[in-house]
């Protein structure tokens, strides 16, 4: 019975440690080797002054970097969870482009579902050696209740399938401010070849 509970503990620990804690230079670096990406200085210092980073590989091909920036919004702090993730880069033969939109993968991961969000804008975005499209959900349905969201789904248009999921915390600050800080981090992240 002892080895049971050994073995139960052992499957709950294992995870925590395989993810990779790193500065944001670090996280920085990782992220261009495995999904092409860079961000630039002020949004690493961020991301270093927030002091949450962590990213892992899941699966052999599937990696996932995430790390929260904090907006200052008039006298509130605003946290934006933002988690990248891509095909790994070398796991894996060339991965095409996608041709998926933002708002197609919300529709599909939502369908079959008793909620769904709404989506409340899809625009073309671009960067530093990219476009792609980028998607504001507003709001969660189902249930019959409604409940607020303020989440951004940005996806790239390049090898590897290359997205952002930025979810903002609270939900209810959707302001201009918290609204132009996304899109301009959005705007400087680089691509590499």
């Amino acid at each position: 019975m002892r080895w049971v509970t050994g073995l139960l503990l052992l499957l709950l620990i294992a995870p925590a440690y395989s993810q990779q804690r790193m500065n944001g230079e670090e996280f920085s670096e990782n992220l261009k080797s495995k999904c092409r990406l860079r961000f630039d200085r002020e949004i690493v210092e961020k991301i270093e002054s927030a002091g949450i980073v962590e990213s892992k590989v899941e699966g052999r091909n599937y990696y996932s970097a995430e790390f929260t920036l904090k907006i200052r919004e008039a006298r509130k702090e605003v946290e934006a969870r933002v988690n990248v993730y891509c095909s790994a880069q070398g796991n894996s033969p060339e991965t095409p482009k996608s041709s998926a939109t933002p708002r197609d993968q919300i529709e599909q991961e939502d369908s079959g579902g008793r909620y769904y969000r709404h989506v409340a804008w899809q625009r073309n975005t671009s960067g530093i050696n990219w476009k792609g499209q980028v998607a504001h959900i507003d709001a969660l349905h189902g249930d019959g209740t409604v409940l607020p969201m303020n989440f951004y789904l940005a996806c790239l248009r390049v090898e590897g399938n290359v997205c952002l999921q930025i979810d903002v915390q609270p939900p209810r600050t959707a302001t201009g401010k918290v609204h132009s800080v996304i899109m301009r981090m959005i705007g400087r992240i680089g691509y590499f070849d």
